[in-house]
C-alpha cells in the first residue's frame, strides 16, 4: 500500500491533498488497519461514508480530517460534530439540522455541500445551493463550509473524458457562486482514482482515491492507456486464502455438490476447501473459477456451498489437508486477480473484494 500511496502523491501539485478513501471495510481490506497503515504513510484526510464508518476512523486516526460522504441520520449529527467530521451536505433540511446540533454541542458544524453536475445521485442544483450558501453566511458561529464537491460518473471511461471535464466545470460554477457568498472552500473535489490518475486538470484542492489505494485499476481500458503513455503501476495489497480440509477420490460418474451440477467423466481427485459464499467467494464462480494450490490452477466442481467448496488437484502431487490454497493473490509462478474474477461473474473488481465477508481476519504481512 506504501507504494501505491506514493504513485499517487507523485501524480499530485504540493498544493493538492490526498484524501483516502476507506469506506465499505476500506474496499473490503479492513478499516482500522488500512487506516493505520495509511497514517504511517502520511496521510492525513480520510473519506467514508457512514458516520459508524468515521468513527472506526477517528479512533486509529486522532487527528484526521474525516470526512463522511454518505447520508448520516440527524439525529445523530450530535456525534458528527462532537467527533469534528466533515459531514456531507445536499439539502436544507440537513443543513439546518447540523446547525442546531452544533448550536446544542456550542460547536462549528464542519460541512461538505455535494453540487449535481450530472450524476444525479446525491447532491444540490444551483437554485437550492443558493439557500444553503445563505444559511451558512448567516450562521457563522454555528457551521463552517470547509468542502465543496460532486461525483463523477464516468471518469474511467477513457473516451468520456470530455464528461469528466463539463462535470469539473459545473463544480467550478459552484465554487464562483460560494465567492459570491464570500465563502472560500478550502477543499474543493471530484477527483476519483481515475481522475486522479488520468484528469489531472481536475485535481483542484483535494483528490479522493479509493480503488487505486488498494492497488486496483478503475478499468482496464484505463490502465492501457495510461500505461501507453508513461511508467505508471499499481500493487495490488490484497490476497485472500483458504485451507484443504480433504483430499477424496471421486470415480468416473460421480457427483459433486448440490443438484449434481458437476459429474465426473474420469475419475478425479478433489480437494474439499474451507469457504464458500458465506465468506464471499461468489457462488457465480461455480464450475468455472479458479483458485491456486502449490502455484497451481485448480478449477471449481460443483456448486459453492455456503462455507465449502471442491476444486479439482489431479494434476498436482502430494496436496494435503492443511495445504494452503490461494483464492486472491500471487503464488509462485500463479496468480489470480480481482480483475479475473469479475470477468467470470460479469462484475467489476471493486464488487469482488468488497464482498470478502468483514468478519474474516485480515493480517498485515
Amino acid at each position: 500500500m506504501v507504494s501505491n500511496v506514493a504513485a499517487l502523491q507523485a501524480l499530485l501539485e504540493p498544493t493538492v491533498s490526498l484524501c483516502a478513501f476507506v469506506k465499505s471495510f476500506a474496499y473490503g481490506h479492513d478499516i482500522s488497519l488500512t487506516t493505520k497503515l495509511l497514517g504511517e504513510s502520511g496521510v492525513t484526510h480520510f473519506g467514508v461514508d457512514s458516520l459508524d464508518e468515521a468513527l472506526a476512523v477517528r479512533a486509529v486516526a486522532p487527528d484526521a480530517a474525516i470526512f463522511i460522504m454518505g447520508m448520516v441520520p440527524a439525529e445523530r449529527f450530535d456525534e458528527v460534530v462532537k467527533h469534528d467530521c466533515v459531514q456531507n451536505i445536499y439539502d436544507e433540511e440537513g443543513l439546518l439540522a447540523i446547525i442546531a446540533a452544533a448550536v446544542a454541542k456550542q460547536k462549528v458544524a464542519l460541512i461538505n455541500i455535494e453540487i449535481e453536475t450530472g450524476l444525479n445521485r446525491l447532491g444540490v442544483i444551483e437554485r437550492v445551493l443558493v439557500d444553503l450558501l445563505r444559511t451558512i453566511k448567516n450562521n457563522p458561529r454555528s457551521v463552517k463550509l470547509v468542502g465543496l464537491s460532486t461525483h463523477l460518473s464516468s471518469a474511467e471511461d477513457v473516451a468520456e473524458q470530455h464528461y469528466v471535464y463539463a462535470q469539473e466545470d459545473g463544480l467550478q460554477r459552484a465554487l464562483e457562486l460560494c465567492a459570491s457568498y464570500e465563502l472560500s472552500v478550502p477543499f474543493v473535489h471530484c477527483a476519483n482514482s481515475a481522475a486522479t490518475i488520468f484528469a489531472p486538470r481536475v485535481h483542484d484542492t483535494m483528490v479522493r482515491v479509493g480503488i487505486a489505494l488498494y492497488g486496483l485499476w478503475p478499468s482496464a481500458e484505463l490502465r492501457l492507456a495510461v500505461q501507453r503513455g508513461r511508467a505508471f503501476e499499481l500493487q495490488p495489497v490484497l490476497s485472500w486464502k483458504t485451507t484443504v480440509a480433504q483430499i477424496k477420490d471421486v470415480p468416473a460418474g460421480g457427483a459433486i455438490g448440490y443438484d449434481r451440477t458437476f459429474i465426473t467423466n474420469r475419475a478425479i481427485r478433489v480437494a474439499v476447501l474451507l469457504v464458500g459464499y458465506w465468506d464471499g467467494y461468489d457462488r457465480g464462480l461455480s464450475n468455472k473459477g479458479k483458485v491456486l494450490i502449490h502455484g497451481r490452477p485448480c478449477a471449481v466442481l460443483g456448486r459453492i456451498c455456503m462455507n465449502m467448496m471442491m476444486v479439482d488437484v489431479s494434476e498436482i502431487a502430494q496436496v494435503k489437508a492443511g495445504d494452503i490454497v490461494t483464492l486472491l493473490g500471487r503464488e509462485g509462478i500463479g496468480m489470480v486477480t480481482a480483475e479475473t474474477i469479475a470477468q467470470e461473474l460479469g462484475t467489476i473488481n471493486y464488487e469482488v473484494v468488497t464482498r470478502i465477508n468483514p468478519l474474516i481476519p485480515r493480517l498485515v504481512v
